[in-house]
């Protein structure tokens, strides 16, 4: 698949905001909307190549059109977009990218594109897709001791907290971390991570990345 040539799925319960995208978006791709969850899923089949989703929509949330095509079997791309900031649950959203509003058009343009590129990456697995990212390796370094927060991992890198969420979400889903249930000295409770196992050493491009040192060596 060409990513000039790919579909998209717009899905907003803003009709305005899927006209932008529309516009933003026509010249180079297809473009099909979808104005709630419940269009969505009935608009969605397997020409779609990626799925610009709102998060929180009325009726079928953005959540649950998510799960409902993961457990479909489908592995389309999805982007969240919404102006709802990120929270722990969502960690375990297997969502691809996580766009806060209002959206910036060359941060969507580039976005998407990225995440099409990776899509057509028939080499591609999870840890490989992990270790590949310099801003996941830089998140697994700071988890490479005491637990900490998705907030804790933000301030120590100066990554926003959708992009912390979603490389927690990424090393997660290659199991290279773990989370727990935090509870501090007020009684508020939050989640925390640390990495999963001692060691893994991945061969690529040329380098061998060692969790265990979290550093780039040439092989």
């Amino acid at each position: 698949m060409s990513t000039e040539n790919a579909t998209i799925l717009a899905v907003d319960d803003e009709r305005e905001l899927v006209g932008i995208y529309k516009a933003w978006f026509s010249d180079k791709y297809t473009v099909r909307s979808a104005y709630g969850g419940r269009e969505a899923l009935s608009e969605f089949d397997e020409t779609v190549d990626i799925v610009l989703l709102d998060r929180r929509m009325p009726g079928t949330s953005g959540d649950e059109v998510l799960e409902s095509l993961r457990e479909d079997g489908h592995d389309c791309p999805v982007v969240m977009i919404t102006a709802v900031e990120p929270d722990e649950g969502m960690i375990d959203l297997p969502f691809d990218e996580y766009v806060v509003k209002p959206v910036n058009r060359e941060e969507l343009l580039e976005t998407v594109e990225d995440v099409l590129l990776q899509a057509e990456d028939d080499t591609a697995n999870n840890v490989l897709d992990a270790l590949g990212d310099k801003k996941t390796r830089r998140c697994l370094r700071v988890l490479n001791g005491d637990p900490k927060s998705a907030r804790e991992v933000s301030e120590r890198t100066g990554y926003s907290l959708p992009t912390i969420y979603r490389r927690l979400n990424t090393l997660r889903q290659a199991g290279l971390i773990e989370s727990q249930t935090t509870i501090d000295p007020s009684g508020d409770h939050y989640e925390t991570f640390a990495t999963a196992i001692e060691r893994i050493t991945v061969e690529m491009d040329g380098f061998t990345v060692k969790k265990e040192q979290f550093s780039e060596q040439k092989a």
